[in-house]
């Protein structure tokens, strides 16, 4: 695996600057975009998980996920309309309506934000499609691994409230009939595939 996968898949550069940001957190303790942190023991507290088998190397698969979001993301999910393009960027998993930036849609709609990343995890807090600002995001860790028998597994593992697993099961659902992978029913107890 790619020493880099991970780092800072949504990095954004200082103001006038080209490098990644730091890799420390902020001064307050605050998760700061493309932020090293380590999420081993958290998520593997969680209490729910979805599995997915992909027929591509890891780095690939991975790619797929996070640079080609726009084309396997499923239609139906997409919350500016069908024509919206979902993408990761900014410290977030983004959508911006057809029109794109400077269109009617301002600023892009933001179904989840890195809240950190530690090779071969992210960690997401997740919106989703029915955002309200009274409401918490769910915290969602999407691993990848290579598979047993080649190819990468992806694990995404959350807690309670559990409305995540419905959206989560459309998104790699699609992602799944893109790469030619399979899905895996979701697992109470946050194991196994």
């Amino acid at each position: 695996m790619s020493e880099s996968l991970f780092l800072d898949p949504f990095a954004v550069p200082a103001r006038g600057e080209d490098s990644p940001p730091s890799k420390e957190a902020g001064a307050s303790g605050d998760v700061v975009a493309g932020t090293v942190v380590s999420s081993g023991p958290a998520s593997a507290e969680a209490k729910h998980a979805l599995n997915a088998s992909i027929p591509l190397d890891l780095d690939q698969a991975v790619g797929v996920f996070v640079d080609d979001t726009h084309l396997w993301w499923p239609r139906a999910l997409r919350a500016t309309g069908e024509a919206g393009h979902v993408y990761f960027g900014d410290g977030a998993l983004l959508e911006e309506d057809a029109d794109g930036p400077g269109g009617d849609q301002d600023p892009p709609y933001e179904w989840a934000t890195l809240a950190g990343a530690a090779e071969g995890t992210l960690e997401l807090d997740w919106w989703g499609g029915h955002r309200d600002p009274a409401d918490a995001p769910v915290r969602l860790y999407v691993s990848w691994s290579a598979g047993p028998r080649g190819g990468a597994e992806l694990s995404v593992r959350g807690n309670e409230p559990t409305s995540w697993l419905e959206e989560w099961t459309a998104v790699l659902g699609a992602f799944t009939r893109f790469t030619g992978g399979s899905l895996a029913e979701p697992v109470e107890g946050g194991q196994g595939s």
